[in-house]
């Protein structure tokens, strides 16, 4: 029994399925830590910048959120790599660096050493690999399926990460280098398994035997090659989609850091209402895979971009009512969640169907350093609104920028439901 791709190479079912289950690995140890480290700002304030003001402490947070977000620069280096030396292998040293950078932390002894191993963690992980893979190996009919598969499977991180939260940082313990350990002990062997038992996509072994393909070009002209493509507009859209998405959504690195300063809720209560929006993840998991394949991409495009503002708006008011903040935290941030993850995902899909397989990798790599220097961008512009406003009205200031992606998509994306991948040019 065979799993036959679009690019007619075939792989048996039992190893398809392994694939799965190692690429839903892949995807634990990339969420987990892509959500655990928003989960402790406020105990490395505590331990490293105690002798500062409230507001003082969260400028300068900002300030080394934004410079660690430049390790995401590099994630396009790491895709360009992918589409020059394969997936396989990248993927596998991408994990390694994960588990290198925690280990790091939690070495770290100031502020700004931690900043920096901070951002080569960020260097390493959220490089969309996994998800290239999924898709390469897939039937066009079940791309979005199978994505959303290692997705949902993805999302034990998460669930792993506000466990361990709960354990570690409580009213009375302050143990946040623990929760750095689980990367290391799964990213280790998971990057040998990898090299040891995976195979290459068939996407691109056979994009390898094409001659017209394989011939080698500089890094010049592989950049501007991501440009000649047939979706040039439409790719140049993500882009700037992309820029906009990361400077508006500040809170990433600070939600907990806002909530534990405002004072109306306990660390218990806060390692519940993250356990919740794990649940709001799934939804949003849920809502693009079934519905991508079936009203397209663009309409969840629209969905996201419109109501993420809304989430952050209940949760940063909400934080204030003495006798409801619980509940309408909970709330306002589960909504948020769900749009955030639902347009994270879904403008990756829509970036992977508007590439060809050549420049597939680094064309979702500069899309993410895009989002990147927007990240960058908007910690470096917030942090003199965080000095001067606090971060409640910085939050809202910032996440507004949100209704420009919808008119833009509108005008300029494709719809890409139902693209062949081995046919785009």
């Amino acid at each position: 029994m065979t799993e036959t791709t679009d690019a007619e190479i075939s792989r048996s079912k039992g190893y398809f399925r392994y694939l799965i289950f190692i690429l839903i690995l892949a995807s634990i140890i990339d969420s987990y830590v892509t959500i655990v480290n928003g989960m402790f700002p406020s105990k490395i304030a505590e331990e490293f910048l105690s002798d500062y003001t409230t507001n003082e402490q969260n400028a300068l947070m900002a300030i080394g959120a934004s410079i660690a977000s430049m390790g995401y620069y590099f994630i396009f280096i790491n895709l360009y790599l992918a589409d020059r030396i394969g997936r396989k292998k990248v993927l596998a040293y991408t994990i390694i660096g994960i588990a290198f950078a925690c280990i790091m932390m939690i070495l770290s002894t100031n502020f700004w050493q931690y900043v920096f191993f901070w951002a080569i963690l960020y260097l390493f992980f959220s490089s969309d690999l996994w998800a290239i893979y999924i898709n390469e190996e897939s039937k066009k009919e079940k791309r979005a399926f199978y994505q959303y598969i290692v997705l949902m499977g993805g999302l034990i991180g998460p669930i792993l990460a506000i466990v361990l939260r709960a354990i570690f940082i409580t009213e009375t313990r302050s143990d946040w280098r623990a929760l750095l350990l689980f990367p290391i002990i799964l990213g280790i062997p998971l990057s040998i398994i990898i090299l040891l038992t995976l195979k290459e996509t068939s996407k691109f072994q056979i994009m390898r035997e094409e001659p017209s393909l394989a011939e080698k070009r500089t890094f010049k002209e592989d950049v501007k090659a991501i440009f000649k493509t047939d979706q040039r507009k439409a790719y140049i859209s993500l882009l700037i989609i992309s820029l906009v998405f990361g400077a508006a959504t500040i809170w990433r690195n600070l939600f907990e850091k806002y909530i534990t300063d405002v004072g109306t809720l306990t660390q218990a209560q806060i390692s519940i209402i993250f356990i919740w929006t794990v649940f709001a993840v799934l939804i949003a998991y849920l809502v693009n895979g079934l519905l991508a394949d079936r009203i397209g991409r663009k309409p969840l495009v629209y969905l996201w971009s419109g109501l993420l503002p809304v989430g952050v708006l209940t949760w940063v008011i909400g934080a204030h009512d003495p006798q409801n903040a619980f509940l309408i935290v909970q709330l306002g941030f589960a909504l948020m969640h769900v749009c955030f993850w639902g347009l994270l995902t879904i403008l990756s899909l829509i970036t992977i169907e508007n590439l060809p397989t050549d420049r597939r990798a680094s064309g979702v790599g500069l899309r993410w350093l895009f989002f990147a220097i927007g990240t960058t961008l908007g910690l470096l512009l917030s942090s003199i609104f965080i000095l001067f406003l606090g971060l409640g009205i910085t939050f809202i200031i910032f996440i507004l920028a949100m209704y420009i992606i919808v008119p833009l998509s509108y005008i300029s994306l494709r719809e890409t439901k139902g693209i062949e991948l081995s046919e785009i040019k």
